[in-house]
């Protein structure tokens, strides 16, 4: 039995949210939910890219994937953020040699959201940026920098900041009067 039913609720979705973000139609996607239909891969890989679990978990498939299924509804940033090192060091990714490289792969899917921005595709736009945070903390780890650190850093020097919204765009005070 797969999981894709289970695994929509679980993350509060509807069936039409899902289908039209994924680019299937809602009555397809009910019938993959209740096995009267069967994805073809490039739809499970789809569908599972689009929840952020593995094809096999979404497929059913008992593979060790126990773990997972406990810890799915618990997620908080610091255990995504070790599975996404733990992912990116087996596949030998991460290396200080790897700087320029993964710094590309940044800007690649800095492009991506842009191109789905500016075609208002919401599956595009949620995959790019899931895309970009998984580069960054990979790029973070190549440059040995704490990604959260950076993020805490950031947010204690635009905490109190003062300045006006100007066409949805924050200015800072400092910049008002120049």
């Amino acid at each position: 039995m797969n999981r894709l039913r289970q695994t929509r609720k679980l993350k509060g979705i509807t069936l039409n949210e899902v289908a039209e973000d994924v680019g299937i139609a809602d009555n397809t996607l009910q019938q993959y939910e209740t096995e009267k239909r069967e994805p073809r891969k490039e739809t499970w890989v789809k569908l599972a890219d689009y929840y952020c679990v593995p094809v096999a978990y979404l497929m059913g498939l008992p593979s060790g994937l126990v773990e997972y299924i406990d810890q799915l509804g618990y997620l908080n940033f610091e255990k995504l953020h070790e599975f996404i090192i733990q992912w990116a060091e087996d596949r030998k990714i991460i290396s200080p040699k790897n700087v320029s490289k993964q710094f590309i792969k940044v800007t690649e899917e800095l492009g991506e959201l842009a191109e789905g921005i500016n075609k208002d595709n919401q599956g595009q736009i949620k995959d790019s940026l899931g895309d970009i945070l998984v580069t960054l903390i990979i790029l973070s780890k190549d440059l040995d920098v704490d990604l959260l650190d950076c993020l805490k850093g950031a947010y204690g020097v635009i905490k109190d900041r003062t300045g006006k919204t100007i066409n949805g765009v924050f200015v800072k005070e400092s910049d008002l009067h120049e």
